[in-house]
């Protein structure tokens, strides 16, 4: 499967759950979900879509392992922060809280690297962008 329609599916899924969970919160008459809602909506949904925007639009060789390295830590990132957020706010019983704290904390750091990543990408592949009028 290629990086556009990877990244396209998931920010789909993601926003899905944001979508729901968002309904459900207003349903409920709560809004104790609304930081993880916000960050599955934001990191998940648009970042992802972006991301694949970016790679649809511009020529990223298929063998990139910057573009690799990227998508995936993109992917585990967004997903790391999103749950780790849940789990450290829901804080199961049967998940030690030094468990929660370190999902939490190494799934940001995973994302953070993603955009690192991205930035960077975005300088080393320059040459083949051009504007299209």
């Amino acid at each position: 499967m290629s990086r556009t329609k990877f990244l396209l599916r998931t920010s789909a899924i993601y926003a899905l759950i944001g979508t729901f969970m968002g309904s459900h919160m207003a349903g409920a008459g709560s809004m104790m979900l609304r930081a993880i809602h916000a960050h599955i909506l934001v990191v998940g949904w648009l970042s992802l879509f972006a991301f694949a925007i970016f790679y649809r639009v511009y020529p990223i060789p298929k063998q990139s392992k910057l573009a690799a390295a990227q998508v995936w830590t993109a992917f585990i990132g967004a997903f790391g922060l999103t749950a780790g957020m849940y789990i450290y706010y829901m804080k199961p019983d049967f998940i030690p809280e030094i468990v929660q704290l370190l999902f939490y904390i190494i799934g940001g750091t995973v994302l953070v690297v993603s955009f690192i990543l991205f930035a960077v990408m975005t300088f080393v592949h320059s040459k083949g962008m051009t504007d299209k009028e």
